[in-house]
């Protein structure tokens, strides 16, 4: 498992406070398996994240203390991209940016003399605000640009990605509750996805480079913001013989969850029943559970994990002209395996069934949705090298009233080489494409252009960290 997160942990206890000069991430007992640590779920560790028995280390509380971490990462990349979208209606883009964020993990995990695993989790991170070309005096779409670079720069702001509490024994597992992963995310963990070479591959840093229209559907529920950014209570067993099980219950898939409506109307995310046909596209009271298997023989890894998701829907009056603007609730399978051996991992997901797009409900009448997973990874000393593709069928627009299909696929490859501690360069490469028939994917309106359309990236990077 490649050593991510480094000095800067502070214990406290009963007696005192003492600070750990080289506090690394700490193993999980199933180490050796096909799995390395997520840097896109970078608040999470095994204190608060795995029901199994905690192991030893500077940032693994000893009972009647308490583990302080504030980790952290800077990102920088240069990249190079293009696509159909890039010259449009006399609008050109260049190829080259530079791009870069910080995020801030702050949290503690504790352990009381009487076994109660407990603690905070939260991600905070950098805020982009609508950054506008620096002529004084200019405008666009009515709206002045700022005067000058730091004035744009000044205006980006730090907001709350993650937020949750958790608390737990090692023979009653651990319940986390909060804006935070629920167990698809969770027990993924980007392995059975090939989300962990260089910076996430098309679940990661590099598509920011490319025009959203022109990027392919990412599908999978694992590390994305639509599935852990919503308010959850979430169950995670012990480990049994290599097996471990996870639960969890959303109300909505709305985030930040705090306080009541100040009146039932459209965008109250406890919304059962609206008057407002577009709120049926709203799911409520969406439920995951999923099964994980890890285990080792004879030098080969397993990693498995098998999970369903359901959930129901605002429901709304049927729209009698054309589509109804009904939707159905979740009804979605995933299923991942990875197996490793002597450093090479090879392995894939699927997911399938009632949804859309990436994490949406399925209008009534639309076919399901199916997306399936590949990808390879080799690992020694401080390489790490990957590779995935997946295809990704799904209803798309409801513009055509269902007489044509989306397809997307992505093919991701990077390489990645840590440096020193706290410090990893990489190399990515994306290339995606997106079609469907009669649907003009640059406005999502009904049309014969840009019906296709394809996007390439390449980037080079380092990321800092601790």
């Amino acid at each position: 498992m490649r050593k991510l997160l480094l000095a800067g942990v502070a214990v406290v206890g009963s007696v005192g406070v003492a600070s750990a000069q080289t506090a690394t991430m700490p193993m999980s007992p199933t180490q050796g398996l096909p799995t390395q640590y997520n840097a896109i779920m970078a608040g999470n560790n095994s204190n608060n994240s795995d029901g199994s028995p905690l192991g030893s280390g500077p940032n693994v509380p000893t009972p009647g203390s308490v583990v302080i971490h504030i980790n952290g990462r800077v990102n920088f990349y240069a990249a190079v991209s293009g696509s159909s979208l890039n010259d449009v209606a006399g609008n050109k883009l260049a190829p080259q940016q530079f791009l870069e964020y910080f995020r801030l993990y702050p949290g503690f995990d504790g352990l009381a003399t009487n076994g109660l695993r407990y603690g905070g989790i939260v991600e905070i991170r950098q805020n982009f605000a609508g950054q506008t070309y620096n002529l004084t005096g200019a405008t666009s779409n009515g709206t002045a640009f700022g005067a000058s670079a730091s004035g744009n720069s000044s205006t980006s702001t730090l907001y709350v990605r993650r937020e949750a509490v958790y608390f737990g024994t090692n023979q009653l597992g651990i319940v986390r509750l909060g804006q935070d992963d629920g167990p698809f995310s969770q027990f993924d963990g980007g392995v059975t996805t090939f989300q962990n070479f260089n910076d996430g591959a098309w679940n990661g840093d590099l598509p920011g480079a490319i025009v959203s229209n022109a990027q392919p559907n990412f599908p999978f529920w694992s590390g994305i913001g639509k599935e852990y950014a919503s308010d959850k209570a979430v169950y995670f067993s012990p480990t049994f013989f290599g097996f471990d099980g996870a639960v969890a219950y959303i109300p909505s898939a709305a985030s930040a969850n705090d306080a009541a409506c100040t009146v039932a109307g459209s965008g109250c995310s406890q919304l059962s029943s609206s008057t407002t046909i577009s709120n049926n596209a709203n799911p409520t009271n969406i439920y995951e559970i999923m099964g994980r298997y890890r285990g080792n023989f004879a030098g080969v890894g397993i990693y498995g994990i098998a999970g369903f998701s359901g959930s129901g829907h605002v429901h709304t009056p049927s729209n009698a002209a054309g589509f109804n603007g009904q939707y159905n609730g979740f009804s979605v399978t995933d299923v991942g395996l990875a197996v490793s051996y002597a450093g090479v991992t090879v392995g894939g997901n699927g997911l399938f069934g009632a949804y859309n797009g990436q994490y949406s409900l399925q209008p009534q009448g639309a076919k399901g949705a199916t997306a399936w997973l590949v990808g390879v990874q080799y690992a020694n000393g401080p390489w790490t090298l990957g590779a995935s593709y997946y295809n990704f069928q799904e209803a798309g627009s409801t513009a055509t009233l269902f007489t044509t299909q989306r397809y997307d696929d992505g093919l991701a490859a990077g390489l990645t080489y840590s440096v020193a501690p706290g410090m990893v360069v990489y190399v990515s490469y994306l290339y995606g494409q997106a079609h469907q028939g009669n649907v003009n994917l640059n406005t999502g309106a009904v049309g014969g252009a840009y019906n296709d359309v394809h996007s390439t990236a390449f980037s080079l990077g380092t990321r800092m960290f601790w």
